[in-house]
């Protein structure tokens, strides 16, 4: 039976909902390989149904000269076969794995419906194992049909929070809307700033102290991904800032160690594995902290702590990326102070977390409202 819709009697049929030259491109690879896989099986003995991904391997920045305000990648990525019968087990279920989340994505788009990554896991919890087996493959699809995920009609759930929004409810915590759930007739003109926070328990802090609110810095927007970003919360955090009247400064504030720097170049260029979700990137973040000058003034290193071996191998590792550097092997914009303060925690051995603040004298909020009035050219900063 041919995977492909029979084409007689079309008016029996409902309607097909809209689709992007994106989704065409999906549904064409899928079709492709669904038929192959079709015509494999008819084949007595010797046919072998295989499905092909291509996987990133690396990736090199570069400039578009057509699109001066977006990184984009020159990838290298690898061919990955699965193929069935196979010749190990883990095969076989690498081959089923893949070929179910195929058809998952098939029906979604054929319906017209968006999916979560979750939403897909739970169709088979058993044969996936582990939430890590879905995302990881849907990656791969994505890159080997040349698309974006939300061509896939798959989105993450979102994970981030955020508080400031509504001005008229500035004290209330949200959850950070999907992708397609972004209200377009958002208000933004009571904002001032966006903060984006790296952990949830910061976060928490400064909202339980309506810093958003209380700051002389006039009302901001607080946010966070509770650590590494996800798509969704990138793609609000842009959608924000195109659609502001006016340009609307954004900061963020990370720990001093190796994964706070990685943190801040998700934020600023995204990943390698995301690597064509460059539309959602954030070049004009500013680091506000921490940095070595916050954590260890003079000889006082009660505020740090020394570098796990982890720590130290993610540093040297993220020195010698290619991800971090232009074809020009000039460190990015943005990245040169993350560099140079990599080359910082390996010499002090030391790192620091955002908490640590709070040992100071007014404690976090005050070194907070002090940094942002400098950023904002704000004269009156709290003494």
């Amino acid at each position: 039976m041919d995977f492909i819709r029979p084409q007689n009697d079309l008016s029996s049929l409902p309607p097909e909902p809209l689709t992007t030259a994106g989704n065409r491109k999906v549904l064409a690879y899928i079709e492709t390989t669904f038929n192959h896989i079709l015509h494999e099986i008819q084949i007595r003995p010797c046919g072998k149904p295989v499905i092909v991904l291509r996987r990133i391997v690396s990736v090199r920045p570069y400039h578009d000269e057509n699109d001066l305000n977006r990184l984009k990648w020159h990838i290298k990525d690898r061919e990955v076969t699965y193929s069935f019968p196979a010749k190990t087990k883990d095969e076989a279920w690498r081959f089923a794995c893949v070929g179910q989340i195929l058809a998952a994505i098939y029906s979604a788009i054929k319906d017209g419906i968006t999916v979560t990554k979750r939403d897909i896991y739970y169709q088979d919890p058993a044969l996936f194992k582990q939430q890590e087996t879905v995302d990881r493959y849907i990656d791969d699809i994505a890159h080997t049909c040349q698309v974006t995920r939300s061509d896939l009609n798959v989105i993450g759930s979102p994970k981030g929070l955020l508080v400031g929004l509504d001005p008229d409810a500035n004290d209330r915590m949200a959850i950070v809307p999907a992708v397609n759930n972004i209200e377009t007739s958002m208000r933004l003109s009571h904002l001032n700033w966006i903060l984006v926070v790296e952990k949830e328990a910061t976060f928490n802090t400064l909202v339980e102290r309506k810093f958003h609110l209380n700051s002389i810095n006039g009302p901001g927007l607080l946010v966070t991904a509770k650590g590494y970003p996800d798509l969704a919360t990138r793609h609000f955090l842009r959608f924000v800032l195109d659609h502001s009247e006016t340009p609307l400064p954004i900061f963020c504030l990370i720990d001093w160690d190796p994964d706070g720097i990685q943190i801040l170049k998700c934020y600023l260029y995204g990943s390698k594995n995301l690597a064509r979700e460059h539309v959602c990137n954030i070049p004009e973040l500013k680091w506000l902290g921490l940095k070595a000058d916050d954590v260890a003034p003079g000889d006082d290193v009660q505020m740090s702590m020394p570098l796990s071996m982890r720590d130290r191998v993610i540093a040297l590792s993220m020195l010698t990326s290619q991800e971090w550097r232009d074809g020009s092997d000039i460190s990015l914009p943005g990245l040169v102070d993350a560099m140079n303060e990599l080359r910082r925690m390996l010499m002090l051995n030391r790192k620091a977390e955002i908490q640590s603040l709070d040992d100071r004298e007014g404690g976090l909020e005050r070194w907070l409202t002090n940094r942002l009035a400098i950023e904002l050219h704000d004269d009156s900063i709290v003494h």
